[in-house]
């Protein structure tokens, strides 16, 4: 149980820099455009293995399941080039 009465302890803070919030926020941002890429290709992949979807469809869609991947990796690199040169790639 949490005493409410007692005074709130000091918390001990820490202080980044512009740039290196900047590098920490990218790296999330890219680490998360490559989450998105993952799953699209785990996605075409699945998509590939079932036989109750025609061929025609199956290709189109895994196509470009995998195109908008490949992008979103590009996104991650220029996001984490971006940070390692101090700018901002929105």
């Amino acid at each position: 149980m949490v005493d409410t009465t007692s005074p709130v302890r000091d918390v001990h803070t820490v202080a980044y820099t512009v740039s290196e919030l900047n590098r920490l926020v990218s790296r999330e941002i890219a680490g998360r455009y490559r989450e998105l890429a993952s799953t699209l290709c785990d996605n075409a992949a699945f998509l590939l293995a079932n036989d109750d979807v025609p061929a025609r469809v199956k290709q189109q869609r895994s196509r470009a399941y995998l195109d908008i991947a490949m992008q979103l990796h590009q996104l991650a690199d220029g996001e984490i080039r971006g940070a390692e040169l101090g700018q901002v790639t929105r």
